[in-house]
């Protein structure tokens, strides 16, 4: 099973999709540069790989009917109102990519920092109400590195990184979502099936406000 949940920290907003898209599509090219030199032809210079772009297709009903995964269920305006202000905010937002087995094993989740660079939204004859938006994104770099000069003129990086400490127990908030507080108060979004089972949680997605939650 495969949950997408957008995380907009900018208006404080945590909405997983009502339906996993069927697919995702992720590309990935480098920024080799070719040189023509004077009767020398073609030398290539390799540089850094690009940043991701990632799309895919969801669809948004109108209705809380079969098919729908998500824990909370949002309608169409809700979506498209959220894609709209991310856009015009002209701020990046976090997909977390939630993948489990049918044993309810985690396997290579996601969580990634993007740009929403546009969408296209959909309507069907005979299909009132719902809504398909293709969406298109491109993977978000935030100037957090630290560059210090050396005595011998080298340039290092250093990431910087903010070091938590890990509290005790945590109280949930309106908008909490078990991903952001394992990111949050672990460091990695993918503990958070360490809290769930922690806590008991049989249905790690669905959390109340004011739940105290054992963290360690």
């Amino acid at each position: 099973m495969y949950r997408f949940i957008i995380d907009y920290e900018y208006r404080s907003i945590t909405a997983e999709l009502p339906i996993a898209p069927e697919e995702m599509v992720t590309k990935l090219e480098g920024k080799t540069t070719v040189i023509d030199l004077v009767n020398s032809g073609e030398i290539s210079i390799l540089k850094d790989i690009g940043l991701r772009s990632i799309g895919f297709r969801v669809l948004l009903p109108k209705n809380e009917n079969v098919g729908v995964t998500s824990a909370e269920f949002h309608e169409p305006l809700y979506f498209l109102s959220l894609f709209r202000n991310v856009m015009a905010d002209k701020k990046p937002l976090r997909l977390i990519i939630l993948r489990e087995m049918p044993d309810g094993t985690s396997i290579f989740n996601g969580d990634i920092s993007l740009s929403l660079d546009g969408y296209t939204v959909t309507e069907k004859g005979g299909e009132e109400g719902d809504f398909y938006v293709d969406l298109n994104f491109k993977e978000y770099r935030s100037l957090d590195t630290v560059k210090t000069v050396i005595s011998s003129g080298e340039v290092s990086e250093e990431t910087v990184r903010e070091t938590k400490e890990t509290a005790k127990t945590y109280t949930v908030v309106s908008g909490d979502c078990l991903w952001n507080i394992a990111k949050a108060q672990l460091g990695a979004g993918e503990l958070y099936t360490e809290i769930a089972e922690m806590n008991g949680l049989e249905y790690p997605y669905v959390l109340s406000v004011g739940q105290v939650l054992k963290i360690g």
